[in-house]
């Protein structure tokens, strides 16, 4: 889910508009890759509620009973995020190509619980990813991701498609040209076997084109999302500590039989979310954006138990120019006199 919500992201946050300024346009040529020599900051804020409940089966155990019911107690939990993202670009190099570095940072997250209690999170990460452009394409990508777990077992081939396909809108929006009043629709297509988990499904962006004034584009902006995914469960570990306790007490045990599939957690999340996006022509630049998205996902486990997650999400960003970097220019040393013999 935090990668949909990265893609949600993204089409607010890395539009832009390729088209000379003017006071009085009726029509805009898109073009979302970002110019050479460029530096851009993007701060994001993301205020989020959530509300949880498990839903059992009749013959369900105390304790399911208890942890569903403990769960209910801890609702709507509250998150607040702020992000900031950082684009730089090089200047071209002779065969037209140039190199794109970015990054998004946390650098604020909160989780409280209805009792206002904070909650445990995982520590504030970073991406990093950078790619040379060349005739408005992507070439030689490469994703650094945060030093976890999930992100240790992804393949530099499975990053590249993460990659690529959350970019894959981007594409589609090069070279249409919009009047105001019309509006362009961009589906994208996800499908991102992480491990031993599947997630396939389909986001659509709706982009319509409200007004250009003093150079600056304005949208509506419209996003549905639909997503299946399936989770491999392990077995309990008290369940293989019992089975070799159990195993130990005899001194001949039966075969072992043949091992079953393994277990699932299948879930499907829909989304839908509206907003309104500014967009400086000269330099491409996200001035301002809003979305507001509620989400609702299931997820059937086993034993008959269900999840349902229903969440509230409130998104504000500002862009900004940064100023280019100054070259050091290293002072020369004066010589030292020469020494007197």
């Amino acid at each position: 889910m935090n990668r949909l919500l990265s893609l949600a992201t993204a089409l607010a946050l890395h539009a832009a508009i390729a088209t000379p300024a003017a006071l009085a346009q009726t029509s805009v040529k898109l073009n979302l890759v970002p110019l050479p020599s460029t530096r851009q900051q993007v701060d994001l804020t993301m205020d989020t509620r959530m509300n949880m409940s498990m839903r059992l089966p009749a013959d369900a155990p105390e304790q399911a009973r208890a942890e569903a019911e403990q769960l209910k107690a801890a609702m709507p939990l509250t998150m607040t995020m702020a992000m900031r993202q950082t684009l730089s670009t090089s200047a071209k190099a002779a065969d037209g190509g140039y190199t794109l570095d970015a990054e998004m940072a946390t650098l604020k997250t909160e989780m409280r619980n209805a009792s206002g209690q904070l909650q445990p999170l995982p520590p504030p990460m970073t991406f990093r990813f950078n790619a040379r452009l060349k005739d408005d394409q992507f070439e030689q990508i490469d994703m650094q991701l945060p030093a976890t777990a999930a992100s240790q077992a992804l393949s530099k081939e499975l990053q590249e498609q993460l990659f690529n396909q959350s970019f894959d809108w981007m594409r589609k929006f090069n070279g249409v040209t919009l009047k105001v009043g019309e509006s362009i629709e961009v589906p994208v297509e996800m499908n991102l076997p992480m491990g031993a988990s599947k997630q396939l499904g389909k986001v659509v962006g709706r982009y319509t084109l409200t007004g250009v004034r003093q150079g600056v584009a304005s949208f509506d902006v419209a996003v549905t999302m639909a997503m299946d995914v399936a989770l491999p469960v392990s077995a309990p570990a008290s369940a293989a500590a019992t089975s070799a306790a159990a195993s130990s007490a005899t001194e001949a045990t039966p075969p072992a039989p043949a091992a079953s599939a393994p277990a699932e957690v299948k879930g499907s999340m829909t989304a839908t979310g509206s907003g309104k996006m500014d967009v400086r022509l000269a330099d491409r630049l996200m001035l301002r954006s809003t979305m507001s998205m509620t989400m609702g996902m299931d997820m059937a486990g086993p034993q008959g138990k269900l999840l349902r997650m229903d969440t509230q999400m409130n998104m504000a960003s500002t862009g900004k120019a940064l100023p280019a970097v100054k070259k050091k220019v290293e002072k020369a040393t004066p010589a030292k006199p020469a020494s007197k013999s």
